[in-house]
């Protein structure tokens, strides 16, 4: 896929990019050669081929998109990482800073880019429902609204509320200290949002907005920020 020059999104535009983790065999070693020695180590530990292969092609394509617009070899992105494991870049171009964040669910994965804030995004393969999960996942307000859904409409509110809420939880950077239900929304509104609740505080909820992500039909995805004057720009 084509790779844009290396200049910055604007303060108000985060960049994100979607691809195929099932890579061409051609592609699989291109990835493969510009992963660390830890990547490496981290992608032989897999169980199952199809796994380790899509790990390769999610941090090889990372590598190249950040390497790009820090004008650098992909191999030499170094990343470190936060007290709850979110990732950074240890180098930062002259004059801005890169935030971004990368999700994957089955066969693909998205990858968000911005300039100075902090960004989440979560994609979500649309998939049976477990037994329980929803209880794990919604506030009682939550759970109403989701209870009162036609059965066939379930399915897909479940998981874009689902990817509403990663996202949120990933650009705080606190992984999973705060529960699903720290993120309160209503189920009702489809597409870009707010939530209702942060920790049950509505002026806290007026300082996010949630954009829904383009995907294919059977996924859901959302990107999140913690500021408000900013819009996505799809860059493949």
């Amino acid at each position: 896929m084509p790779l844009p020059s290396p200049i910055p999104p604007t303060p108000q535009d985060v960049h994100v990019w979607q691809w195929d983790l099932d890579a061409s065999e051609s592609g699989f070693d291109r990835s493969w050669k510009v992963l660390s020695g830890e990547e490496r180590g981290r992608a032989d530990k897999f169980r199952f081929e199809r796994h380790r292969r899509r790990f390769v092609a999610a941090r090889g394509e990372l590598r190249r998109i950040l390497g790009n617009y820090l004008a650098t070899p992909p191999q030499e992105v170094g990343f470190g990482y936060g007290a709850e494991g979110k990732p950074f870049c240890t180098t930062q171009p002259v004059g801005w800073r890169i935030c971004f964040n990368l999700s994957h669910s089955e066969n693909a994965a998205a990858l968000a880019v911005a300039n100075g804030f902090e960004i989440g995004i979560d994609i979500e393969h649309i998939r049976p429902i477990e037994d329980g999960v929803a209880l794990q996942v919604f506030s009682p307000g939550e759970r109403a609204q989701f209870d009162a859904l036609p059965s066939g409409a379930q399915q897909s509110a479940f998981f874009e509320s689902w990817a509403r809420k990663e996202a949120c939880l990933k650009a705080l950077g606190t992984g999973f200290a705060h529960p699903p239900t720290h993120f309160e929304f209503d189920l009702a509104i489809g597409g870009d949002t707010a939530p209702r609740f942060v920790g049950g505080d509505s002026e806290e909820a007026k300082c996010w907005r949630i954009r829904a992500l383009r995907s294919e039909l059977n996924r859901a995805g959302s990107v999140a920020a913690r500021r408000l004057d900013w819009s996505i720009v799809e860059m493949n």
